[in-house]
């Protein structure tokens, strides 16, 4: 904490913890806010840190009122896939550090963005297609969706064996092809 008020000259700061009020897509919102207050001239500053947790704090709050994933939940799906922050980045064409400024609460994504984010991670397909289309080279990320593919495979022949019969048509055993591998890509993603 600075020694004097940038305002007035004068040693009477204090740290304090006020409320902020915000208005996000025409919603009021509020968050605690750690912040520097003279007690002579009011003036309020922040220190580097008070900034930090305000920034993330609002984003946080934002993310709330959206119902946006968490910091948290983007970086457990960047890591399920051995993603690197740069990889999504181009995955998603959104500029340099974007990501990387999700994935540490500094800013909240987009609706748009948390909506594809959503699907590629609930879809190892999709995050496999967006990772070829942006051109990555991740050997990591090849072997995760390897192993997925692995398991979808095993997943997939276990049910058609259970539901296999000579006399089965070819258009129920394609009924029966085709809900395997759903419940497969399901189960292993």
């Amino acid at each position: 904490m600075p020694d004097t008020c940038p305002n007035c000259g004068n040693a009477t700061l204090s740290a304090t913890t006020a409320p902020f009020a915000f208005i996000h897509n025409g919603k009021q919102a509020s968050i605690d806010d750690d912040r520097t207050v003279c007690a002579t001239c009011g003036t309020v500053s922040y220190t580097g840190d008070q900034i930090s947790r305000h920034e993330h704090a609002v984003a946080a709050k934002i993310r709330e009122l959206d119902g946006l994933l968490g910091a948290d939940d983007l970086r457990r799906i960047r890591l399920k896939y051995a993603l690197r922050q740069t990889d999504l980045e181009a995955m998603l064409s959104v500029g340099p550090k974007t990501w990387t400024r999700w994935e540490r609460g500094k800013i909240p994504q987009s609706k748009a963005a948390d909506t594809l984010i959503r699907v590629l991670a609930s879809d190892p397909e999709v995050a496999r297609r967006l990772m070829a289309q942006a051109g990555i080279d991740n050997p990591a990320a090849e072997a995760v969706f390897a192993a997925f593919d692995e398991a979808t495979k095993r997943l997939a022949e276990a049910r058609l064996r259970a539901h296999w019969t000579p006399a089965i048509s070819v258009e129920d055993a394609t009924r029966h092809a085709i809900d395997a591998l759903r419940e497969a890509r399901s189960a292993a993603a």
